[in-house]
């Protein structure tokens, strides 16, 4: 644990001996997490504890934190940086580069966006006092508006557990509809949370502690475009860097699968195998899934080891019930791999993730005549008045953002809702047992990928292509993401043919017509039906 301050603000109590199982289990509950608060709270007495002004920092033993004060300002880094452009530089001293460069809150913003790290980032000055966290929010901040003990922290339970008055659930009927007809796995649409008042802080937006209010801070403003030819020289440098920043303060370990993403990590893993435990979690997958047999067949061609895990079905009942206790939208998923393999066996690790999404325009092209139907729509909720009404708020928001900066908004929707509510889960799963990182996690990559030409950027996947070619073309030799189930296969065919993207959206329009109808039954709907047809055939 580093701590970087000029006053003695940092409060740190002997642990208690470990004589037994239970013991070791008790250290697991709310691992890797961190809750700000107004007044100390006995119950952690565990916990690092950093008094700042007139907050409580409460920060688990098991997750980094640094701090930097001077005259001015105080800036808490709970979580990790790493710099892709000088690798050896750790966590406070990018926190000191960074204190060094901010002489107002947006500097904060611009000094941060070169790097990666799963963190949130406290700052206070006497003009402002807020919380952020990093591009993609794996570090999670819920937050509640109304006045509690409990301001923020990186799960609903752990606010709920602590707060005082107590936080309850929810009155509002639409969403606890969707909560209870409507959700699958977690992708929640929308920033609210089950709770009254509990909010989740979604990707680029910082929360006003002392307002209680958030706000949007990137994008700041039309983001450049760039040919090609630029974008994947600056790609590559940027994840060999990130890559090599990781293994020069952890031992880490990289999944590798079929997909896209994997292999482009791969690529810029060039130079450092032997530093690295390349795997994949056979979860029900068997032999012939190409996530197993086509990096299998990478590795032995290269001559590295790679490993593939068995993921038992075994499972101890207290780390089960920790686990689901830690995480407000935990599920079985990948319970067992999360114990079996990653707990019990590569806890010393960090876990390389990869979201490559982003620059893969993941939801398509921007419609010329989008609507708020559409967004619900993408994210499975055609029918759940809640999404419907989510979508609407999160359209009328995102639409000037787009309309300003350029970006496509089907692009900032997927990050900011499908990538921020859902993806994200699997990260806040894992913290009991291992520190997941990833080399994406930047707002600077992000900018790169969001410059290039959609026409680069999807189904052909031709940016990827040339990021992987200029690292490690030899690893191109082998198919990514190749079809496997009758459905992938079908896909691929009609995509071959040049028709699914024409079949998918005759699919949307079909739909939408028939959310008119539902809407506007009686004598309007037969004028927005044709309509919506009309705009399908112009």
């Amino acid at each position: 644990m580093n701590f970087n301050k000029l006053s003695s603000t940092v409060v740190t109590r002997p642990r208690k001996p470990a004589n037994n199982e239970n013991i070791i289990y008790e250290k697991l509950k709310f691992r890797r997490q961190f809750l700000l608060a107004r007044a100390p709270i006995d119950q952690l007495t565990e916990w690092n504890c950093l008094n700042i002004d007139k907050y409580y920092l409460y920060v688990h033993p098991d997750l980094e934190i640094n701090r930097v004060d001077d005259a001015l300002k105080s800036i808490v880094l709970i979580g990790n940086l790493f710099d892709p452009i000088q690798p050896e530089k750790k966590s406070d001293d990018i926190l000191r580069d960074i204190n060094g460069n901010t002489k107002k809150l947006d500097d904060l913003f611009l000094q941060v966006k070169p790097y990666i790290g799963s963190y949130a980032l406290f700052f206070k000055d006497d003009k402002d006092t807020i919380i952020f966290n990093d591009a993609l929010s794996l570090r999670e901040i819920y937050y509640y508006t109304k006045e509690n003990l409990v301001i923020c922290g990186s799960q609903p339970n752990l606010l709920v557990t602590f707060s005082n008055p107590e936080i309850h659930v929810t009155e509002d009927n639409d969403l606890l509809d969707f909560f209870d007809n409507h959700l699958e796995y977690c992708s929640m649409i929308g920033d609210q949370t089950y709770y009254s008042n509990l909010k989740h802080l979604l990707p680029n937006h910082f929360l006003d502690i002392e307002k209680r209010e958030v706000h949007r801070y990137w994008p700041t403003g039309f983001i450049e475009r760039l040919s090609l030819e630029e974008a994947v020289p600056k790609i590559c440098s940027f994840l060999q860097g990130s890559i090599r920043a990781m293994v020069y303060r952890h031992p880490i370990m990289m999944a590798v699968t079929a997909g896209w993403d994997s292999r482009t990590l791969l690529a810029a893993s060039k130079g450092l195998q032997e530093k690295i435990y390349y795997f994949i979690n056979d979860e029900g997958l068997g032999v012939g899934h190409p996530d197993i047999s086509v990096p299998q067949r990478i590795f032995n061609s290269i001559g590295i080891p790679f490993h593939v895990h068995d993921v038992p079905n075994d499972m101890n009942d207290e780390f089960r019930k920790i686990f689901f206790n830690n995480t407000f939208f935990a599920s079985d998923r990948i319970l067992t791999t999360i114990y079996n393999v990653y707990f019990k066996h590569h806890s010393d690790k960090v876990n390389v993730i990869g979201t490559g999404e982003i620059g893969r325009t993941r939801f398509g092209r921007q419609p010329k005549n989008l609507n708020s139907f559409r967004l619900a729509y993408l994210m499975g909720y055609k029918e759940s008045f809640y999404a419907l009404k989510q979508s609407e708020q999160i359209f009328s928001e995102l639409l000037p953002v787009s309309q300003e900066s350029g970006i496509n908004i089907l692009t900032l929707f997927f990050w900011e809702q499908n990538q921020g509510n859902r993806w994200v889960v699997g990260n806040s799963e894992s913290d009991i047992a291992i520190e997941e990182i990833d080399p994406f996690d930047s707002h600077l990559l992000y900018e790169i990928f969001l410059g290039v030409d959609e026409k680069y950027t999807q189904s052909n996947n031709i940016l990827f292509t040339e990021i992987i070619r200029q690292m490690w073309p030899e690893l191109l030799g082998w198919p990514v993401n190749p079809p496997h189930r009758l459905k992938d296969k079908a896909k691929w065919f009609l995509g071959r043919m040049g028709v699914f993207e024409s079949l998918k959206e005759l699919k949307y329009q079909l739909n939408f017509m028939g959310h008119l109808y539902k809407k506007w039954r009686g004598p309007l709907a037969f004028s927005f039906i044709s309509g919506s047809l009309a705009l399908f055939f112009v």
